[in-house]
């Protein structure tokens, strides 16, 4: 609702209406629903093709527009992607046709690059605008991945790529160096491994705006009952490792990512080992499926 009242104001802000149909996409945790704490932005902008004398001026006026919807999110508490993936971006705020080449060139050139770039977008929700857009760009991309089904491999290779939770002795693996030297990444060592895991499989099938990772776990136990247990499993890890890292952001005053060990009890520790033994199970469901070798892992 913030995010809509923002895109208005900014709307507002412009000194002509648009000049063509647009739709706002929120990208990564915000895109499925997970970003319980603010942190940074992730969103792009899809507009409406023009012809290509019109193109330039088109650009321009949506990227002034994003520049202020992302300066207005910044406002509210939502920090600037580091990275850059925002609307205000020129790579990031694009015709409808220009969507359809660059998700194209991810799923035919699958690269290391490609597949991040596409594991973010590929989350996508509409916040604001026009949801037919959206909808023939995601009918373009599952066509797409329809005709290079070898897109799937790589993208379950890099939902293998994640650390694991715990070491040899089923210790927390700790961060070994850099500013957070010593913390257990919440984010990248458990949540990520069931984010990814969830994003190939509910792609396999061909389901369309379903986003949110432990609504995507619930829909393929009801595809696949034979695998049910295991995917509700999941589902319930992931709310519950969102709820721990909401509480933990709470307590910590930041975004929960980052845990310091020590501030942990021995129940919340049993707890969260419980989670890692789920991640384990639902990465060798996407290694034995995809047929991604365990070298790869």
């Amino acid at each position: 609702a913030c995010m809509k009242q923002v895109i208005k104001i900014s709307l507002s802000k412009m000194k002509n209406p648009p000049p063509v149909e647009f739709a706002w996409l929120a990208l990564g945790s915000q895109g499925r629903g997970e970003q319980l704490l603010q942190t940074d932005q992730d969103n792009a902008l899809i507009f409406q093709d023009v012809s290509d004398e019109l193109l330039p001026q088109t650009t321009t006026y949506f990227l002034e527009l994003s520049k202020f919807i992302n300066k207005g999110l910044f406002k509210m508490g939502y920090e600037y992607c580091p990275a850059e993936m925002m609307a205000s971006n020129p790579k990031w705020c694009l015709s409808l046709s220009e969507w359809k080449g660059i998700t194209s060139h991810w799923i035919i050139n699958p690269g290391s690059d490609e597949v991040l770039q596409s594991s973010i977008f590929f989350d996508y929700n509409l916040t604001y605008g026009n949801a037919s857009l959206v909808d023939e760009l995601t009918d373009h991309i599952f066509d797409n991945i329809r005709k290079y089904p070898v897109f799937y491999f790589h993208l379950a290779a890099g939902a293998l790529q994640n650390p694991s939770p715990t070491g040899f002795f089923r210790r927390f693996l700790l961060e070994e160096d850099g500013k957070y030297k010593d913390l257990f990444d919440l984010k990248m060592r458990a949540l990520m491994p069931l984010t990814d895991a969830a994003r190939v499989l509910i792609l396999s099938h061909e389901i369309k705006k379903i986003n949110n990772t432990a609504e995507r776990f619930e829909k393929l136990a009801e595809l696949e009952p034979a695998n049910s247990e295991l995917y509700l499993s999941c589902s319930y890890a992931t709310k519950a490792l969102l709820k721990f890292r909401a509480k933990q952001g709470i307590r910590h005053s930041d975004s929960g990512r980052y845990i310091p060990m020590e501030s942990l009890n021995k129940e919340e520790k049993v707890k969260l080992k419980r989670t890692f033994k789920i991640i384990k199970e639902i990465q060798d469901v996407v290694g034995f499926r995809f047929k991604v070798s365990n070298l790869l892992r």
